[in-house]
C-alpha cells in the first residue's frame, strides 16, 4: 500500500512539473508574438512575477 501511495505522489508531481514546463513554454512562445507579461500571465496562469523573469531570459 506504501508503494502504491508513493507511486502515485510521484505521479502526480510528474505531471504537475510537466504542465508547469508547458505553461512555460507556451509564455515563451507568446512573448514571441508580442503579447505583454500581464496578458501572458493571464493566459498560462503563471505568476507575474515568473513571466517577467521569463521575458528577461535569452
Amino acid at each position: 500500500m506504501l508503494t502504491e501511495a508513493r507511486l502515485l505522489d510521484e505521479k502526480r508531481e510528474g505531471i504537475a512539473e510537466f504542465e508547469a514546463n508547458a505553461n512555460i513554454a507556451t509564455a515563451k512562445r507568446l512573448f514571441s508574438m508580442g503579447l505583454s507579461v500581464q496578458d501572458i500571465a493571464k493566459a498560462t496562469s503563471l505568476p507575474f512575477e515568473q513571466v517577467e523573469a521569463l521575458q528577461a531570459e535569452p
